[in-house]
């Protein structure tokens, strides 16, 4: 019987369960993420070589629909062990979310998540089908994040929409995605004179790097062929201290005021 039970086990039948539980649902971007990944025993012993909490993420790809999954953060849970037959194992977690995490907020018209982020846990099994579970984490901004984008609605623009992206090829990061928040003016000295305004926001511990792309408005008999070729939008990046940020949010609203006020 014995010897039946792990021929089955090793196809997936009757072998070891895993469950992971965090211990908060809504987590903000480079807090501890802390929970509880349960292992339940199968039919048989079974020797687990590692368990792997995978962060994970989707981003889409400029001009198509297609999504592509990335693993953010990866942490190993603990040394290899044998779970016994019928047993429960509660191994507890911890590990910090980075900074550049998606966030996922409501979306203004789809009323979803935008991009989703969850945990993927998998257990490795010897000579069995490794059993797996995925479970959703909502992650908030930071308060950086948070008064960066207040700045920016302070003078003038309103919140359009966020999606992560493949990274632009001028914004340096060594990430293969990138979040990017879009803007458009809705009053005051920007609202005839631009179309968008994209930004891209890298926050390290101590500084944060703001990329930006403004869209000017476009006229006279030359505006189609502005934007055909993409000769009315402009470039650039700034870096902050973190600090300046979350005691002078004026200050980045200024900061925005001269940059856009130059383009023009």
């Amino acid at each position: 019987m014995s010897m039946f039970n792990k021929v089955i086990a090793s196809i997936g039948i009757g072998s070891a369960t895993v469950d992971t539980k965090v211990k908060r649902a809504y987590i903000q971007q480079g807090e501890l993420l802390e929970g509880v990944v349960e292992v339940k025993g199968g039919n048989t012993d079974q020797r687990i070589e590692s368990i792997d909490l995978k962060l994970m993420t989707m981003f889409g790809h400029e001009g198509g629909d297609r999504l592509s999954p990335v693993i953010v953060e990866v942490h190993q849970l603990n040394e290899p062990f044998t779970i016994s037959k019928g047993e429960k194992k509660h191994i507890p977690f911890s590990f910090k979310v980075p900074l550049d995490t998606p966030i996922t907020m409501i979306h203004p018209e789809t009323h979803k998540n935008v991009p989703p982020v969850w945990i993927d846990t998998g257990i490795d099994i010897k000579n069995a089908v490794d059993p797996k579970d995925r479970d959703c984490v909502s992650v908030d901004p930071t308060t950086v994040h948070e008064n960066i984008i207040d700045a920016i609605k302070v003078i003038g623009f309103k919140f359009k929409q966020m999606e992560s992206q493949n990274t632009p090829a001028w914004v340096k990061t060594n990430r293969p995605f990138v979040q990017q928040y879009e803007f458009t003016p809705s009053f005051g000295k920007y609202s005839r004179k631009l179309d968008e305004l994209e930004v891209y926001i890298l926050q390290g511990d101590h500084e944060t790097t703001i990329y930006f792309e403004i869209d000017k408005r476009s006229k006279g008999s030359m505006a189609v062929l502005k934007e055909k070729f993409n000769l009315d939008e402009h470039r650039g990046s700034v870096t902050l201290d973190n600090q300046e940020i979350l005691l002078k949010r004026s200050r980045v609203s200024d900061v925005f005021e001269e940059i856009i006020d130059e383009v023009l």
